[in-house]
């Protein structure tokens, strides 16, 4: 028996020193990490870019291209001279998330693009059109024009992250396609603002995030997709973000199905919660909002919220202000479920509501009593009734003196032509629009009086 054993010992030696080094050292060298972007790297793309831009033309560039001359040029000669071009800039990175070509990536990677195009790992170009985007949550879905299938990543769940786990960043990083870096869940629900934007609830990774990065995946260790990278915080060093996939999956779905993001609507109005207003409920916490008003027959009533209750988190990030409660809910989509807790005669409690979309007679009230107006959609008869130079816009037929229009010296015959950049062109899309920025601080209308145009702030 030891002479059989020996032997087959022997055999197994000699079979060891016949098979190849690699094939064992592939074993060790192939990491969890290196599976996972093996397994991914063919969903990530590279997104370029065409922006129009406009360049002076100038009727004696037989000068040789004087520098004086130029700048005496660009000086003095009107547009007329002015040809357009299509420049093309890479961008940013995208992650296939289904088979058929749709690609999500940054809203900021697309801001200006008048045409885009992707490119994968194998350096295949395609066309791709945008099908929807929301500058809010800095999230868009492009579909790449083929009838190929495409290799996707599997979604995983960002409710379930764990600080200190590993994570993968694949993206473009100043144009080097297919980057890897890797890093671990420094923090979550970050909250970053950037410029007039505040953005919520991002995951923090020390994985290299570098302009480019933008829009590419942030995956686990087990090669699912946890968060979209973004690069818009210009201050971070040694940091990245991360927007969470269960958030952007609720985006993904609406811009998906309605091209747009239908804000939650809960039916609650809330206010700051001071020390001595929350004692006298018994509440002795450091952190909350007052529900000031829930309206009858809104998702929050129908869970059981009434006036007075203390709102303490949504999800699982505490309510620390008003401010902070609209911010959260910029989260959420019409039809999605919430989780709130809250505090009440000494007790706390947790509901769980389906929000909605914002219901049209609140937009009404909303337009009537806070913004102070009534307006009619403009023609060519209203424009002759008013004596407006076009018929662009909505018109402002009736001021309410105690609303914001009133008091900022808005009168009939105005004509409002932009709410937030947007043109408008008619009031039943000046009522669609309002509600995708119910959650803001304010608004901007471009009102048109006369000859002359003005940007007017309202508060919301």
């Amino acid at each position: 028996m030891k002479k059989l054993l020996s032997a087959l010992m022997i055999e197994i030696f000699f079979l060891y020193l016949c098979l190849p080094a690699s094939a064992f050292v592939d074993d060790l060298r192939r990491t969890p990490v290196v599976k996972a972007v093996e397994n991914t790297k063919s969903a990530v793309v590279s997104i370029s870019t065409h922006e129009q831009v406009y360049k002076r033309d100038n009727p004696f560039s037989s000068r040789q291209h004087d520098p004086f001359f130029d700048r005496f040029f660009d000086n003095f000669f009107d547009d007329r001279y002015q040809r357009q071009e299509s420049v093309r800039t890479h961008l940013g990175s995208g992650v296939i998330i289904d088979a058929r070509g749709y690609v999500l990536t940054n809203w900021h990677v697309i801001e200006k693009a008048s045409a885009i195009s992707v490119t994968t790992d194998e350096d295949k170009e395609y066309k791709a059109v945008l099908v929807g985007a929301d500058r809010k949550s800095d999230l868009a879905v492009l579909k790449i024009e083929s009838s190929e299938t495409f290799k996707s990543v599997p979604p995983g769940n960002s409710d379930e992250i764990l600080i200190g786990e590993t994570v993968i960043a694949i993206g473009n990083p100043f144009g080097l396609s297919h980057t890897v870096t890797t890093g671990v869940v420094s923090a979550l629900h970050r909250s970053i603002r950037e410029n007039d934007q505040v953005y919520e609830d991002f995951i923090q990774t020390d994985a290299s995030i570098n302009p480019g990065n933008s829009g590419g995946p942030l995956l686990n260790i087990n090669g699912q997709l946890v968060g979209i990278n973004t690069a818009i915080y210009g201050e971070a060093q040694g940091i990245g973000f991360a927007i969470p996939v269960n958030t952007a999956r609720r985006i993904v779905d609406d811009l998906l199905r309605y091209g747009e993001v239908r804000p939650a609507w809960i039916g609650i109005t809330v206010s700051a919660m001071t020390r001595s207003a929350a004692a006298q409920t018994g509440y002795t916490g450091t952190y909350g909002v007052f529900a000031a008003e829930v309206l009858p027959g809104s998702p929050a009533a129908q869970a059981g919220l009434a006036a007075g209750d203390i709102i303490l988190a949504i999800g699982d990030q505490k309510v620390k202000s008003p401010a902070l409660f609209k911010r959260l809910l910029i989260l959420y989509t019409a039809d999605a479920t919430l989780k709130i807790d809250f505090f009440r005669k000494g007790s706390t409690g947790t509901i769980t509501l389906k929000a909605a979309e914002f219901p049209p007679g609140h937009v009404d009230l909303l337009i009537e009593k806070n913004l102070g107006f009534d307006a009619i959609d403009n023609s060519v008869q209203t424009a002759r009734r008013y004596g407006l130079a076009s018929a662009e816009g909505i018109v402002i037929s009736k001021i309410n003196q105690t609303g914001q229009a009133g008091q900022k010296g808005l009168r009939s015959g105005d004509i409002i032509l932009q709410m937030q950049g947007r043109e408008i062109k008619n009031t039943a899309d000046f009522k669609h629009q309002l509600p995708q920025h119910m959650y803001s601080d304010s608004i901007v209308l471009l009102v048109q009086r006369g000859r002359y145009g003005y940007y007017v702030t309202f508060d919301l």
